[in-house]
């Protein structure tokens, strides 16, 4: 008897939901903590589907689209790295990289959870981001003095300003979207939080990518559309005023122009030496996993000073590198379509799971346009386990705005 309570299918589903509760809280906070959590959730799930799986063929053609445009990127890069000099080490990447990172969002989508545990699930990780926005402010206090002034956390700083990028738009947007007063502050303080962390992180990329999406998130759940408007200039002017008056934080912004200074520099010099790769490997690129070794012992730029890097701080570029022209148009072509999707979703339903999904792409996306993160462990799973909790949320009920 209890054995077979242990195996029933409801047991199984409650201990699952159990353990994809401690991945959302650990993923932004602990490699480590997080992928024990997803070893336990892949085992829950994998034991839940061979007690049951009658419904996986029509989960399959509810998101049809969305497997097939996530299909036609794992094909792209498997078949890249086959063709790679070091097969073996190209497979094995790819299924650290893709089939791990990803399967965080296998029990959201094949488990019909509802949508009170969706929510839970959402909030659960809001409070593990915060968090790790606080961690680094904790870090930052004592040495805001050194030379060497940014900051990660409890993560790398890289990573830390991926996460900022994904999730401080979202912050400021869900602290207007909700009516209840109590959300309205939780999430209005994590807004700020999450802006003094991205000030201390100190991450150019994420700057520009928050300045980008912080208004566009505004001006898209306002109701007041001129005053939300108004509100962005006073906004930005103040903070303006404190980066311009703060030496580091000015620097900070002129360097990014300055294409004399050295991470601009070597940034320029990767990217060429990337396209080289890509000139003479076309169609799969120089083969998945393998752009360090192609780097470092082919195609490095005699100019190059830092001679030990391992990927072209561009998600784009390390794509037609590694991954030739099919890699990168499969690459492209998820960005658009994911684009599409989860923005339709918000200007036909206003769903706001979609919406969310969309800033969060965004964010990783346009900080990827000079760093590489898009299979940086904490930023890869957390990409593919909030496109879970967006279709999850999607299909739990009908999608109204929530007042809770």
């Amino acid at each position: 008897m209890v054995g077979a309570s242990f195996s029933s299918v409801e047991k199984i589903e409650q201990r699952l939901f159990f353990y994809v509760c401690g991945f959302s809280f650990f993923l932004p906070l602990s490699k480590a903590a997080g992928n024990i959590f997803l070893v336990l959730l892949l085992l829950g799930f994998f034991h839940r589907m061979f007690r049951k799986h009658d419904d996986v063929l029509k989960i399959f053609q509810s998101y049809k689209k969305i497997f097939l445009v996530i299909a036609a990127l794992l094909a792209a890069v498997f078949i890249s790295a086959l063709s790679s000099a070091d097969a073996f080490f190209g497979v094995k990447k790819f299924i650290e990289k893709y089939i791990f990172h990803m399967s965080s969002m296998l029990p959201l989508i094949f488990i019909k959870y509802n949508r009170e545990k969706i929510i839970l699930l959402a909030k659960i990780l809001c409070v593990g981001i915060v968090i790790s926005n606080i961690s680094v402010l904790v870090q930052a206090l004592p040495r805001l003095s050194n030379e060497d002034w940014r900051f990660g956390g409890v993560l790398t700083i890289m990573s830390q300003a991926t996460l900022l990028a994904m999730s401080l738009p979202n912050f400021l947007l869900l602290s207007i979207y909700f009516e209840r007063r109590r959300l309205k502050i939780f999430f209005g303080f994590a807004a700020a939080i999450g802006l003094a962390a991205t000030l201390l992180n100190g991450t150019r990329g994420a700057w520009l990518a928050v300045a980008i999406l912080i208004p566009a998130a505004i001006l898209l759940v306002s109701k007041n559309k001129i005053k939300s408007f108004g509100a962005i200039l006073a906004a930005a002017a103040i903070i303006g005023g404190v980066v311009f008056m703060t030496p580091k934080f000015s620097e900070r912004v002129a360097s990014i122009t300055n294409m004399q200074m050295q991470s601009n520099s070597e940034r320029l010099l990767m990217w060429r030496s990337a396209l080289n790769m890509f000139e003479d490997n076309p169609i799969f690129g120089v083969g998945y996993g393998q752009y360090k070794f192609a780097y470092q012992n082919i195609y490095i730029m005699p100019e190059a000073k830092e001679r030990d890097l391992s990927h072209a701080h561009n998600n784009f570029v390390q794509m037609l590198a590694e991954c030739g022209i099919v890699g990168l148009a499969s690459f492209i072509f998820m960005w658009i379509y994911f684009s599409y999707f989860s923005l339709r979703g918000w200007l036909q339903r206003k769903n706001v799971a979609c919406l969310i999904f969309f800033f969060g792409l965004w964010g990783m996306m346009l900080h990827g346009f000079t760093e590489f993160n898009f299979e940086t462990a904490v930023n890869s799973k957390l990409f593919w386990f909030s496109l879970g909790l967006c279709l999850a949320y999607s299909r739990s009920e009908k999608i109204i705005p929530l007042k809770i």
